[in-house]
């Protein structure tokens, strides 16, 4: 008759347990590399999720604002769109008279050059699908998408089309540019759905692009409340919202 083993708990202090074996039954212990084997095949998998439910859009941020008349890129002046410019400020222009140079563009100065966009200054990211939040002037509130078939930067003439983002109403989902909120404020977002079985998912519109955490509380059948941890301007997040 084989004799009994006795088991107890093990106080390692210090010290490691090495050259163990990987894990194969459910009770077994895991060695460190199969716990990072796992980790990113959980990455991976998420990634190419989300990769599929963005096929096709290319999310490039926000625009302080975007102007429809021509702009001397030059030396642009002191007001865009209505708006004082600020150093720094990203304009999106769509209204050159020379149609090639319209795009997303950096302020620099009301006498120094525009520069084209970061995220925009090069063939391989100037790409169809494109598109951006524009946060203030006279399409403020709004996505801006680049509708071109095909599109060749500082050749082709870029167009575009506006969506209003309180658009709602018939629709079944929306995306909905979340307002300014101080840190445990509230942020009132209408989505116009006419019911509280929605799903939301609040998104940074900059990098790193990523989902944030927040509560939310569907007030009424046509909106909700969005309860940041901390401060957030409006234009830097969109909610997306779907009926359930």
């Amino acid at each position: 008759m084989a004799a009994k083993v006795s088991i107890s708990d093990k106080d390692m202090g210090t010290a490691g347990i090495v050259n163990m074996r990987n894990g194969v039954n459910p009770q077994d212990a895991a060695a460190y590399g199969q716990v990072q084997a796992a980790q990113s095949a959980a990455q991976t998998y998420t990634d190419n999720a989300v990769a599929g439910l963005t096929s096709g859009q290319i999310q490039k941020g926000a625009v302080r604002a975007a102007v429809g008349t021509n702009v001397n890129l030059a030396a642009p002046g002191a007001t865009l769109d209505g708006l004082a410019a600020a150093n720094g400020d990203l304009f999106w222009l769509y209204g050159q008279t020379t149609g090639s140079q319209n795009g997303p563009y950096v302020y620099n100065g009301a006498a120094a050059a525009m520069t084209r966009a970061a995220n925009w200054d090069t063939a391989g990211e100037a790409v169809v699908g494109s598109y951006w939040v524009v946060k203030e002037g006279s399409q403020g509130d709004k996505f801006l998408l680049l509708t071109n078939d095909s599109f060749v930067l500082n050749t082709t003439t870029a167009t575009v089309q506006f969506f209003a983002a309180l658009a709602g109403g018939a629709y079944n989902s929306i995306a909905v540019v979340v307002p300014t909120a101080a840190a445990g404020g509230t942020a009132t977002v209408t989505h116009n759905l006419n019911s509280r079985n929605v799903g939301v998912q609040v998104v940074r519109v900059a990098a790193p692009y990523d989902d944030v955490d927040v509560t939310v509380r569907r007030t009424t059948v046509n909106t909700i409340d969005v309860m940041p941890d901390i401060a957030i301007t409006g234009g830097d997040y969109i909610a997306l919202i779907w009926k359930i």
